[in-house]
């Protein structure tokens, strides 16, 4: 093999911790595997901040590990397909095939097959024989940007079936890809989606800021509460929490434990609205979003962290909570319901189902020894979706497109976790 350096050019949306995280220790795995002259990473963001979350970054590399990065414009808007074409000008476009062309990666991963540069790597791949791969979390059944249709899907097959590969947060994704795709293209499962467990675990056992946490949420301290962490749009359905919440409340016979509902968006009149007409108004906190550093503790300190999508690709905020050591109420059409095991870490309901959750509510807020079970079991349950499993992926994609220094150099010991391809 020759002993010039491949190049791994991650292209992404935009700036997000989640992601400087598995980049950075990427880039330290190949450093102490000997590898950082023979493979380059290299980092392109759409956009440098994100609009919704607030998510900005400064001194890039050093977030990213010593990885250099490169921003093609100032803030990304575009979440869903009709919001990127809105915002990904043509000008983008050629800026990122600037970057392909400049650099002549090798290996190319790009955050979502439905980008405008997402395709530009795909389609420009075999002119210039590098290898693209998927990071993503698509399923058969999120409905993130259109609803599924057979034409629909047929068409976007024949977009997929460019790609190489796919790094998938989970099963239904492996299978999703599987099916647009065709079974020879390999789809990792753990490959995306990973969060820094480790050190969520460390700051959910630090209660130095539990008195700042209280105040924010204003309840007393070490009073007991559910905890919704969400943007306020449509699909979060904040709306079936208040009323399942309404309905615990009128059968509680004790005094009921407060809902805290934090985050931003256009529906947070709505919300109070509704608390107000179901008359839950003062035992409903909705109140700005936590300090990130903050809600690792914050959810470890809550009876249950709720997710109640009526759909959702994924919902990071679930691998966060479950870290914490925090029981999880989970709406089934959200991915991330693949990490909760009804009784061991939390349990999972269907979308709209206010009778379901109003009754998870009322047993987790009366049952002390079922809470004390769950919590116990959270974080071990995820010991399997981490950064191992990230790293497994990437390494085993590395050796199968020629990425890798050479053959089968990674052992399976040597990185934690696992990567499925198709059999």
């Amino acid at each position: 093999m020759s002993s010039r350096a491949k190049t791994v050019l991650i292209c992404f949306d935009t700036h997000t911790p989640y992601l400087a995280y598995r980049v950075s220790r990427l880039a330290a795995d190949l450093r102490r595997l000997g590898w950082e002259d023979r493979v380059r990473l290299r980092v392109v963001l759409i956009a440098g901040k994100e609009a919704s979350y607030g998510w900005e970054g400064s001194g890039f590399e050093a977030q990213y590990g010593g990885v250099p990065v490169t921003a093609l414009s100032e803030t990304f808007r575009g979440l869903g397909l009709r919001g990127y074409l809105r915002f990904s000008t043509l000008k983008t476009c050629f800026k990122f095939l600037g970057q392909l062309l400049r650099h002549r990666p090798r290996m190319v991963l790009v955050g979502g097959y439905d980008r405008p540069e997402s395709m530009i790597a795909a389609f420009t791949a075999p002119l210039f024989r590098w290898r693209v791969g998927v990071m993503h979390d698509s399923r058969f059944n999120d409905a993130e940007s259109f609803s599924k249709d057979v034409r629909l899907e047929r068409l976007k097959s024949h977009v997929v079936r460019r790609y190489h590969f796919f790094m998938c947060s989970g099963q239904e994704c492996v299978d999703y890809s599987r099916f647009l795709a065709g079974r020879r293209r390999p789809a990792y499962w753990g490959g995306w989606n990973v969060v820094d467990n480790e050190a969520i675990g460390r700051a959910a056992g630090d209660p130095g800021g539990d008195a700042a946490i209280y105040r924010h949420f204003d309840l007393p301290a070490d009073t007991p509460f559910f905890l919704m962490a969400i943007r306020f749009i449509a699909k979060k359905d904040a709306a079936t929490v208040l009323d399942a919440y309404a309905g615990y409340v009128r059968r509680c016979l004790a005094e009921p434990v407060p809902l805290v509902i934090c985050g931003k968006g256009e529906l947070e009149g709505e919300y109070r609205t509704q608390a107000e007409r179901l008359g839950i108004a003062e035992r409903v906190r909705i109140v700005p979003w936590l300090e990130y550093g903050q809600v690792p503790r914050a959810s470890r300190l809550a009876r249950a962290v709720i997710l109640a999508s009526t759909h959702d690709q994924w919902g990071l905020i679930v691998n966060e909570a479950l870290a914490a050591g925090a029981p999880v109420l989970v709406s089934n059409r959200c991915g991330a319901h693949e990490l909760v095991r009804n009784g061991i870490n939390g349990f999972t309901f269907a979308p709209g189902d206010r009778e379901h959750l109003a009754a998870l509510m009322g047993m987790l807020a009366d049952d002390e020894a079922l809470v004390a079970r769950l919590r116990e079991n959270a974080a071990p349950s995820m010991a399997r979706f981490g950064i191992g499993a990230f790293l497994a992926a990437c390494h085993t994609a590395f050796r199968e497109f020629g990425v890798a220094p050479e053959s089968g150099a990674v052992r399976g010991g040597e990185v934690a976790g696992s990567a499925s391809s198709p059999a």
